[in-house]
C-alpha cells in the first residue's frame, strides 16, 4: 500500500443545489501517479455526473 493523499474539494452541486466540500483519498502509486481510492460524494450515482464539475477536479489530481 503506498502513501495517501487527502485532498478536500469545494464546489456547487447540482444535484443538491448547494456548495458543497468533498473529501478524496489518493493513493501514490509506485510510478508516482496518484489514484483517487475513496471520496465521501457517489460520483457514479450521481445524476449530474457528467457535468460535475467536483467530480472532474477529483479525477484530476
Amino acid at each position: 500500500m503506498g502513501e495517501i493523499i487527502e485532498k478536500f474539494i469545494s464546489g456547487f452541486c447540482r444535484s443538491g443545489n448547494c456548495t458543497k466540500t468533498v473529501c478524496c483519498e489518493y493513493e501514490r502509486q509506485s510510478d508516482g501517479r496518484l489514484v483517487l481510492k475513496e471520496s465521501d460524494c457517489d460520483f457514479e450515482g450521481c445524476p449530474n455526473s457528467a457535468s460535475c464539475l467536483i467530480r472532474k477536479e477529483a479525477l484530476v489530481p
